[in-house]
């Protein structure tokens, strides 16, 4: 009797290194954010004008910012390297997910007018394992990626414009 063909996806998606090697890597980040929040550890210490948290989330952000449309450029005009691109994406944004999950749980602890950054985090984790199509998929990245660049332009007025 022959498997289901969502079965043999499961148990290659299994297989698949890639998948396994970042699934890890979200629990890592999930734990690191888990023990910034029970404040084990400090990132609110200063590393020259800003505090390192802040740092954090300059750095993640800026790496979505600036990659995020040159993945879209490059992947079209080098298709052959296609693969090689779609695991930086991958992992560089897993990379800056962790730069701005440190910077979120740091700020967590400032005044409740700062939580609507959680409402992002509900975003990201809204596809939860279900399979969306493609053009949910496309439309929840561009949303999300909409969003950020909507927080980073009011973060640079606030904080280096108006004051």
């Amino acid at each position: 009797m022959a498997q289901s063909p969502d079965v043999e996806k499961k148990q290659s998606l299994l297989r698949n290194t890639s998948f396994l090697v970042e699934t890890i890597y979200i629990l890592i980040i999930i734990i690191i954010t888990i023990i910034i929040l029970l404040d084990f550890v400090d990132t609110g210490f200063f590393l020259g004008p800003y505090r390192f948290s802040h740092w954090m989330g300059i750095i993640g952000s800026t790496f979505i910012l600036v990659f995020a449309p040159l993945y879209y450029i490059l992947k079209r005009r080098f298709p052959q390297r296609y693969k090689i691109l779609l695991n930086l994406h991958i992992f560089g944004f897993t990379t800056s997910f962790l730069f701005v999950s440190i910077h979120l749980a740091g700020q967590l602890s400032r005044p409740l007018q700062f939580y609507p950054y959680l409402f992002r985090y509900n975003l990201i984790t809204l596809r939860g394992g279900k399979k969306l199509q493609p053009h949910t998929n496309r439309m929840l990245h561009v949303s999300l990626i909409s969003g950020l660049y909507i927080v980073m332009i009011v973060h640079i007025v606030l904080n280096f414009i108006l004051a």
